[in-house]
C-alpha cells in the first residue's frame, strides 16, 4: 500500500492510499477496521497530521509530491510538471525515519 500526498497551493495536503492490488473500496474497508474514516482524496492541513491519521495502517511507501504550474514563466520547456520524493516515515531500518 502506498501514500501519496499532494502539496497544494494555499497550505493544504491532498493524501490518497493506492494498492495495485485492492480496491479502493478494499483500502475503506480496511482503514474502517483500524478506526479511520477514508476517502479518496483527503485534505490536510499539516504532514504531521498526515503521518499521525495513516501511522496504524504503516504504508510501505510514502510519497510527497509537488505540484507546479510555473516552469513554463522560468523558462523551462513543460507546463504542468509533478515532483515526487519518498518520505520515510514507517521504516523503521531507515536512517532519517528513527530521528523523525
Amino acid at each position: 500500500m502506498n501514500l501519496v500526498i499532494q502539496a497544494c497551493e494555499g497550505g493544504f495536503y491532498i493524501a490518497k492510499l493506492t494498492d495495485e492490488a485492492h480496491s479502493e473500496r478494499w483500502l475503506r474497508a480496511l482503514c474502517h477496521r483500524h478506526g479511520l474514516t477514508y476517502k479518496a482524496n483527503m485534505r490536510f492541513h499539516s504532514l504531521a497530521h498526515i503521518r499521525e491519521y495513516f501511522a496504524a495502517l504503516i504504508p510501505v511507501n510514502v510519497w510527497l509530491e509537488h505540484n507546479t504550474a510555473y516552469d513554463e514563466m522560468i523558462g523551462l520547456p513543460s507546463g504542468e510538471g509533478s515532483y515526487r520524493q519518498p518520505l520515510y516515515w514507517y521504516q523503521e531500518n531507515h536512517p532519517i525515519a528513527k530521528s523523525a
